[in-house]
């Protein structure tokens, strides 16, 4: 199992747990014991390879199970879907249950970042050491541009349009941020400071869009903490009452 600080991710790409799942499925009906598998991908049944494939499996909620393996409904959907977007949303589905990919997601809106920001991404995320951020880089990027191409890219909006419930938040200086949620029948959209959303409305969406706001929430706290508190700049509402303040221009 692939590990790096807190987070597990899937030690082979999506598309080669795609294919092993499909494997099981067609040759056991399934259904395949772990000793089975060894057997069918020519693996020693110990081997931290074989570990490696299943926990990657279970990683991208394919299977469940110990010492026999079964197909879960999410494989079967992407294996065989009803409907292009069934497919779709499953592949989603997948790479969504993978809190670190969803973390890196969010976090660079849809983009895969080059290799610096990826870096410093993953040592602010994981709190890892450098050296095992930088042996395990490649295959998380590797990851992340496979769940970008099946999420999309979120789309960036230099002015939002604002509708719906909107919230609007100022602080000392300029610092503002406006959010506004709006959810269309068949769909999701969200703008907010100064990002926007617009995906299908699915429950793994739903949570892209949390994350959203989430990481959002985190950034407007860091940036109130950046600030401080001033008490020789404070202009409290009794002060500008009673007019006890020199520092308002009257």
């Amino acid at each position: 199992m692939a590990k790096l600080g807190p987070y597990n991710y899937p030690d082979i790409r999506f598309g080669d747990a795609v294919e092993i799942a499909g494997r099981i499925l067609s040759k056991f009906k399934g259904v395949v014991s772990v000793k089975g598998l060894a057997w069918e991908l020519g693996m020693a049944e110990g081997s931290g390879t074989l570990f490696a494939k299943v926990a990657a499996l279970r990683d991208f909620g394919f299977v469940e199970g110990r010492g026999e393996l079964r197909i879960t409904p999410l494989a079967q959907r992407v294996l065989h879907p009803s409907s292009t977007e069934d497919g779709q949303g499953a592949r989603g589905e997948a790479f969504q249950r993978v809190e670190l990919l969803r973390q890196l997601y969010v976090r660079f809106e849809g983009e895969v970042p080059d290799d610096m920001s990826l870096l410093v991404g993953l040592e602010e995320l994981t709190k890892a050491s450098r050296d095992e951020i930088v042996r395990r880089a490649p295959l998380i990027q590797k990851h992340l541009t496979d769940a970008v191409r099946v999420l999309g890219r979120m789309k960036l909006a230099e002015k939002p349009e604002h509708s719906g419930v909107a919230q609007n938040v100022t602080a000392k200086g300029e610092r503002a941020a406006s959010a506004v949620a709006t959810a269309p029948e068949n769909g999701i959209e969200l703008s907010a400071g100064g990002r926007t959303l617009s995906v299908p409305l699915s429950a793994e969406y739903i949570d892209v869009a949390i994350g959203l706001l989430t990481t959002l929430k985190t950034e407007l706290a860091d940036s109130d903490d950046d600030y401080g508190d001033d008490p020789e700049s404070t202009v409290t509402a009794a002060d500008i009452e009673y007019g006890t303040t020199d520092q308002l221009d009257v």
